[in-house]
């Protein structure tokens, strides 16, 4: 009718926004990682030697590789509980694989907040969820250099001027901060709640988590440098030095990657590093080094997206709703 004022249009659901949000951040994910998967092959096609790949070790390590996943998530979820909060397993690998799909994104800053929506959906509070991702993060790095410090500070050194350095510095400012956060957090949080005129309060955080964090955390840079030894030896055929110097170069390279804020994943930071360290520890040629690098890339890729595409797939085909009430807690 003339005149008529047409109805308003349904809002569009937190939900649908929130696929809509997965869907744009798995399309921008594999548009990264499609590049740097491709230069990454050419470097490879480019440098690759005479070679037999042994399947056995390079499979092998990609279990050892998933097994470090398990135990970071294990570890997350396990945080998260010293809050009062509770994650089935499931449900938290499914937080963690998703969220860190956004590491292949310039920042690498967009996964706590992610983790923290995401655990929203599934009933466990965001603040608790993105705490978590943030003590996780600062342990990884802290025990990352202080693996690196403690087992070879020279390779350190060698893979970047300075880096023995400001590892230390890291290290020690990173564990004062976590050895305050117990105290610290109440007064940060009440803060915050001020400012956006909220209630934060998800209660005290127990020094044991920290302990649970640097733990797992210790573990993980163990169980990844067994399987980066697992993986050269599959590539080129042997794996010289011991456990404890391949670990450090696992260390070195990915800390070093990681700080390097605007590079997609350290994608170029990471390979550079072990090219220097790997001859510089008499670990591999700089032949074997190249390759190693490359190759390892390329395949860390494929075991760090597959998963979480694998549940947002999942997640498409079932459609689950939300949990709106308290969560069920995993027996």
């Amino acid at each position: 009718m003339p005149g008529s004022i047409a109805p308003p249009s349904p809002p569009v659901s937190r939900r649908a926004l929130l696929r809509l949000a997965q869907v744009v951040v798995a399309a921008l994910v594999l548009w990264y990682v499609g590049r740097a998967l491709a230069r990454a092959w050419q470097d490879y096609q480019a440098n690759a030697l005479d070679l037999h790949v042994a399947w056995g070790p390079v499979l092998a390590s990609g279990l050892v590789f998933l097994g470090t996943y398990a135990v970071l998530i294990e570890t997350w979820r396990a945080v998260v509980r010293q809050w009062g909060e509770r994650l089935s397993f499931l449900d938290a690998a499914r937080i963690w694989t998703v969220s860190s799909l956004t590491r292949y994104l310039p920042g690498k800053l967009w996964q706590i907040p992610l983790m923290g929506r995401m655990a929203q959906q599934r009933g466990v509070s965001p603040i608790a969820a993105a705490g978590a991702a943030v003590i996780g993060t600062v342990v990884n790095i802290a025990a990352g250099f202080v693996v690196a410090l403690a087992l070879a500070p020279s390779l350190l050194e060698a893979a970047r001027p300075g880096a023995a350095r400001a590892g230390l510095a890291l290290a020690i400012v990173g564990v004062l901060g976590l050895v305050a956060l117990p105290w610290v957090l109440p007064h940060l949080l009440r803060l915050a709640a001020r400012v956006i005129r909220r209630p934060l309060d998800v209660g005290a955080l127990p020094m044991r988590a920290i302990v649970v964090a640097l733990a797992g955390n210790l573990v993980a840079w163990f169980l990844y440098g067994w399987a980066f030894r697992l993986f050269a030896l599959g590539i080129v055929g042997q794996a010289p030095g011991r456990l404890v110097d391949w670990v450090a170069a696992w260390a070195i390279s990915y800390v070093i990657g990681y700080i390097v804020l605007i590079l997609p994943a350290g994608v170029g930071a990471r390979e550079g590093a072990l090219y220097t360290v790997l001859p510089a520890a008499g670990l591999a040629v700089p032949s074997q080094a190249i390759v190693i690098a490359v190759a390892s890339r390329l395949w860390l890729t494929i075991l760090e997206i597959v998963p979480g595409l694998v549940f947002l797939a999942s997640g498409a085909l079932r459609r689950r709703e939300p949990i709106v009430g308290p969560p069920k807690h995993p027996r």
